[in-house]
């Protein structure tokens, strides 16, 4: 189970507050017997499961506002974990009839955060603007975390971009391209500071490295990750958490 942070902010997204008008991009969805067994949710089912306890008028926790651990699990997991894995490039396997096949590895899917260490606070689709208060789309979904807790990459893939706000989204992103059976997908992450990007554009990256920190950066109401899936290069965006659930993603303790 997800460890509560002790956390009430309710970490707001930055989407749609410049004039900018998203919602034409965004698709909104969707006995004597054996003792029985116990079975643990995922982590993907607590999410929405924790979002229903969000108290949006909260005031910020300072337990979100510093971490002595944060930048110590940051440091710990390296920007690349090409050398904890590069041992299963080019083996040689053997085949169904002696012969000798290269083994490919299966496709990664894992979280932005990682267990325990953050909750869902904002979902996607229509909600009430939380600076505004009028109606709004939300692009993605808002998960509160402590300042510079690690921001994983969800899957293989290359850095398009890093910098300030794009497409009416605030300070500062970090957008990552994916080729995932065969479709090409975007992933963007959201809020963090300047000196919480840890990677470069062009830079090839592997599901689970740490490419930036949780921040509090641009409109936003506390530390926390703003996560989109966009699923082409026109800004059409889809629900995070269906997506991940759909790729099967696993909490990155649990990478080879």
């Amino acid at each position: 189970m997800l460890t509560v942070l002790g956390l009430t902010t309710v970490a707001a997204p930055v989407l749609g507050l410049d004039g900018t008008d998203h919602s034409a991009h965004a698709h909104v969805p969707a006995s004597a017997a054996a003792p029985a067994v116990q079975t643990q949710p995922s982590v993907l089912d607590l999410l929405d499961s924790r979002a229903a306890t969000a108290q949006p008028s909260s005031p910020t926790p300072q337990s979100l506002l510093a971490t002595p651990t944060a930048q110590a699990r940051a440091e710990s997991v390296p920007a690349s974990r090409a050398a904890e894995r590069g041992a299963l490039d080019g083996v040689n396997v053997e085949g169904a009839h002696g012969t000798m096949a290269a083994a490919v590895p299966e496709k990664e899917i894992v979280m932005p955060l990682p267990q325990g260490a953050f909750r869902k606070t904002s979902s996607y689709g229509g909600r009430a603007d939380p600076f505004t208060g009028g109606s709004s789309a939300h692009t993605g979904i808002d998960l509160a975390a402590p300042l510079d807790t690690p921001i994983h990459a969800v899957a293989d893939g290359v850095v398009d971009y890093v910098g300030p706000g794009r497409a009416g989204r605030s300070s500062m992103i970090i957008v990552l391209k994916h080729e995932i059976d065969g479709q090409v997908v975007y992933s963007w992450y959201n809020h963090m500071y300047a000196s919480g990007l840890y990677v470069e554009v062009g830079q090839q990256v592997q599901a689970g490295d740490v490419i930036a920190g949780v921040g509090n950066n641009g409109r936003s109401t506390g530390p926390h990750l703003h996560f989109e899936i966009h699923t082409d290069d026109d800004l059409t965006t889809t629900d995070p958490l269906a997506w991940l659930r759909e790729q099967g993603a696993v909490d990155v303790s649990e990478l080879p």
